[in-house]
C-alpha cells in the first residue's frame, strides 16, 4: 500500500477570509492540481507512488510556513492546526478545525500553537463557537485561553463559546471546572471576560463511562456532533465525530484502543484522525501502550470501522524516525489511503 502522499493534500493555507495567495509565497508542487476538481486532484495525488513516506525532520517543520490559501469550498473539511505530541520538536500540539461549506465551525482540541496556526492560516473566527476537548492534558488544551482571546479581539460584539469535554476523575477536573479555573469569575484569565467583549461561556461535561455507546452532543441544522469514551489509562478522555452533509470526520484524541469504542464512533467516516504516538511493541514501555495505540492496532480499528481515509497525528520523534515501519504495520489490516499529518494540512472529506 502506498502512503497518502504529501502532494495529495498539503495545500497550505486557510479558509474564511477570501484572500489570494501572496505572490511571495512558495509555489507548491500541487499548483496545477489545485485547479482541478478536488476528487481528481486527490486521486492524482494517491497515484503519485514516487512520493515516499519519509517524514520531514523537525528542522524542516520549523522552517515551513503556513500561508493563507483558499481552496474551493467542500461540504466538510479537516484542517490540522497541530500535529505533534506532548514534546516540543517543531510541531504545534494537537488541534483540528472542521470546516463546513468552507466555513470554520468546530475546533477539536487546542494544544500549544493552535492560535498561532489559526492566525497564520487566516481562518475566520466568526462562526467558530463550538469547542471540543478530547481530554485535559496540556498538549490538547493548553492554548484554549489563547484561542478565546484571539477570537475576542476579532470582533466587537458579545461572543458565545460552547465547549464540550470530559467529566472529571482522579487528578483531572471536569471540563466545567477547568474552564472556570481559567476563564471564570475567579479564574486565572478572568480579565478576558470583559477585555473587549462579553464572553458567553456554555460548558458541558460529557460522561466518560467506558461502557456507554456513542452519544449525540449536538444537532444543529445539518451539523451533528457525537462523542464516545476512549481509554487513555486513568485520564478521562473522549473521541469526537463531526457530521455534515452526510459526511463525517472523526478525531480519536489519545487512546490505547483496548476496546472497540472508537470502531463504533468511526464507522464509515470519510476521515479518521488517529493518535500515532508509539511504535509497535516492544519499542515503548507498557505504560505508553495503555495511553496510546500501536500501529498494528490502528490498522485493525480503521479496517473494522471501514473508514475511507486515515490521517496519523499526535506524532513523536520515534514515529518520525520509522515511517515505513508504521505504514507497513497498518497495511497488514487497513488497505485505504494513509498519510502522516503535518501542521496546516487540509483534508477534504471526500465521499
Amino acid at each position: 500500500m502506498a502512503p497518502w502522499p504529501r502532494s495529495a493534500a498539503t495545500g497550505r493555507g486557510g479558509g474564511g477570509q477570501r484572500r489570494p495567495l501572496a505572490e511571495s509565497a512558495p509555489r507548491s508542487r500541487l499548483t496545477s492540481a489545485v485547479r482541478l476538481p478536488l476528487h481528481l486532484a486527490l486521486l492524482l495525488g494517491l497515484a503519485a507512488c514516487a512520493v515516499g513516506p519519509r517524514l520531514p525532520a523537525a528542522a524542516d517543520l520549523a522552517s515551513r510556513r503556513c500561508v493563507p490559501w483558499v481552496p474551493p469550498a467542500v461540504p466538510l473539511e479537516l484542517v490540522v492546526l497541530g500535529s505533534g505530541g506532548p514534546r516540543s520538536f517543531g510541531r504545534a500540539s494537537s488541534a483540528y478545525a472542521v470546516l463546513v461549506d468552507g466555513v470554520p465551525r468546530v475546533l477539536i482540541d487546542a494544544g500549544p500553537g493552535a492560535a498561532v496556526r489559526w492566525g497564520a492560516l487566516r481562518l475566520d473566527f466568526e462562526r467558530l463557537d463550538l469547542y471540543l476537548l478530547t481530554h485535559l492534558h496540556i498538549d490538547h488544551a493548553g492554548d484554549l485561553p489563547g484561542v478565546v482571546k484571539s477570537r475576542d479581539l476579532s470582533f466587537s460584539e458579545p461572543l458565545q463559546f460552547r465547549l464540550f469535554g470530559p467529566s472529571g476523575g482522579g487528578d483531572y477536573p471536569s471540563t466545567t471546572a477547568f474552564v472556570a479555573e481559567l476563564l471564570g469569575e475567579a479564574g486565572a484569565f478572568r480579565y478576558l471576560r470583559g477585555f473587549r467583549n462579553e464572553l458567553r461561556l456554555e460548558v458541558t461535561d460529557v460522561p466518560t463511562e467506558r461502557a456507554s455507546p456513542p452519544r449525540v452532543l449536538l444537532e444543529e441544522g445539518d451539523l451533528r456532533v457525537l462523542a464516545v469514551t476512549v481509554d487513555h489509562d486513568d485520564v478521562p478522555a473522549l473521541a469526537f465525530r463531526v457530521e455534515a452533509h452526510g459526511q463525517a470526520v472523526v478525531v480519536s484524541g489519545d487512546l490505547g484502543s483496548t476496546d472497540d469504542n472508537l470502531v463504533a464512533l468511526a464507522r464509515g467516516a470519510e476521515v479518521l484522525v488517529y493518535d500515532a504516538t508509539v511504535l509497535d511493541p516492544p519499542s515503548a514501555s507498557p505504560l505508553l501502550y495503555r495511553l496510546h495505540t500501536a500501529p498494528a492496532r490502528i490498522g485493525e480499528v480503521a479496517a473494522r470501522a471501514g473508514v475511507k481515509a486515515l490521517v496519523l497525528s499526535h506524532l513523536t520523534p520515534s514515529v518520525e524516525g520509522a515511517p515505513e515501519d508504521v505504514l507497513a504495520s497498518i497495511a497488514a489490516s487497513y488497505r485505504g489511503p494513509v498519510r502522516f499529518a503535518e501542521d496546516c494540512l487540509r483534508v477534504p472529506a471526500l465521499p
